[in-house]
């Protein structure tokens, strides 16, 4: 039980992140680390699960309840309103006693500390499927963090690109009412304003929609990313595949899986074991002292050895059973295995992609600009065509979402690189790792307050 006695020192890190209730704004402004923050405190998935993690711990402790004696106090008593026959020296109507027993099972065959042990893994692999969920559900508040932060940025471009055409139109009347274009500039420059309008509109709609997925994912929140220059990610990981089978959550509940079936399967094969029970009783009152077993003011003890013979070739197959479940283990842990290196390859991929398109594309907005400028020059001057004009626009705005969406590529990678290594899961003993300290998300999280409240609740 030396275990179980230090497995419950944990709890109250998974306790800290339900500690504070939930508060409700109708619109906050926050940086990053509040967000996550927030998620910690106030989502109702995550309060659920760290529940259903401390519903496992009390289930250990009620497991191994049959390994400790057991005692009882008992009181009975009768009456009957028979006569005593002719003969009969002593006759007692009313009949009542007191008895205190005392029953054990003493471990013979070593299946209790089997037993123990496997059920303690069984609360390992639900605190690491939790660790796992948050390590999901960080990052994909992150990424969803990031995608309304380059969101807002569109609903700029688009608003830029809105005035730009409306512009162009302003100039086209202009024109138009001095004779110097034909109508169907009119026609072509208003259908730009429409089209741009729309993607306003569009772009409005998506920020809105990420905006209600952050405020779900922090308990009904209202949030909006803080205001700020938008920053270029750079590349500031760590990678190293071994460390990272050893981080993430998942690939650790994967190999406690794996050796609590190994273990479940050796105490499968102790079906057949001898079992021996010790009994005591005693009765310290009993009237007449007779009328108990043991009489009353006597004790007895008892030892009894069960050797099973056969049951059916229950313990054969189950031994079979829990050998495939054995089988099956290991091969998922060699899945995550894999599924860890595929995920890695497949972000560093992807963060490579993403970092190359963004010079490329920032190097194009700088072409595009400078041509767009031209273009409107010499359209307002009246040395240029309509249709080079809109040309030019719409070759700006295209270059220019493509360039926001290479930056957004970019950190979703390293989102997914950071995911990957379980980077967003806390250690055992409750810390955060490398990339949530990194955005200062430790300190918020478990500094102060945090830390007051893992005190307040160890203390407790």
């Amino acid at each position: 039980m030396q275990v179980l006695k230090r497995i419950k020192k944990i709890l109250p890190v998974f306790a800290a992140v339900i500690a504070a209730p939930a508060v409700s704004f109708a619109s906050v402004s926050m940086t990053l680390p509040q967000y996550i923050n927030e998620i910690l405190l106030n989502n109702h998935t995550l309060k659920a699960a760290i529940k259903n993690v401390e519903a496992s711990y009390y289930s250990v402790l009620a497991s191994v309840a049959y390994q400790r004696p057991k005692t009882n106090l008992a009181a009975s008593g009768s009456w009957g309103t028979a006569q005593a026959n002719g003969d009969e020296k002593e006759y007692h109507p009313a009949i009542g006693n007191l008895k205190f027993s005392l029953t054990q099972r003493i471990d013979i065959s070593g299946s209790y500390k089997l037993d123990e042990k496997q059920n303690i893994l069984g609360y390992e692999v639900s605190r690491a499927n939790f660790d796992s969920n948050l390590n999901t559900l960080i990052a994909t508040a992150e990424e969803t963090w990031w995608s309304a932060v380059l969101a807002r940025e569109n609903i700029k471009l688009q608003r830029e690109i809105m005035l730009q055409r409306a512009e162009n139109h302003r100039v086209t009347m202009e024109k138009y009412n001095q004779e110097l274009v034909p109508r169907l500039d009119i026609v072509r420059s208003e259908a730009q304003v429409v089209e741009a309008e729309t993607l306003v509109k569009d772009a409005e709609t998506i920020y809105l929609n990420l905006l209600a997925e952050l405020s779900l994912m922090a308990g009904g929140l209202d949030v909006e990313p803080v205001e700020g220059e938008l920053q270029v990610p750079q590349f500031d990981i760590a990678l190293d595949y071994d460390a990272a089978l050893l981080a993430r959550p998942d690939v650790r509940g994967a190999k406690l899986n794996l050796e609590r079936a190994k273990i479940v399967k050796k105490l499968t094969a102790k079906g057949l074991s001898p079992t021996l029970d010790f009994g005591f009783q005693w009765t310290p009152w009993a009237d007449p002292k007779a009328s108990a077993t043991p009489n009353g003011g006597e004790a007895g003890a008892s030892l009894t050895l069960t050797v099973p013979l056969t049951n059916g070739n229950e313990t054969k197959y189950k031994v079979l059973n829990t050998d495939r479940l054995v089988q099956a283990a290991e091969a998922n842990l060699d899945a995550l295995q894999e599924q860890t290196r595929r995920d890695i390859t497949v972000a560093m991929n992807n963060w490579r992609n993403a970092a190359a398109s963004e010079k490329d594309k920032k190097r194009q907005v700088e072409r595009s600009e400078e041509e767009l400028r031209i273009t409107e020059l010499m359209y307002s001057e009246g040395m240029g065509a309509q249709i080079d004009l809109i040309n030019a626009q719409t070759a700006y705005q295209l270059v220019k979402t493509e360039y926001l969406d290479s930056i957004k590529d970019m950190y979703v990678a390293l989102v997914a690189l950071r995911k990957a290594i379980g980077d967003y899961s806390p250690n055992e003993d409750g810390s955060w790792r490398e990339a949530v300290v990194r955005y200062g998300k430790g300190n918020d999280i478990l500094g102060e307050p945090g830390l007051k409240i893992l005190r307040t609740n160890s203390k407790k």
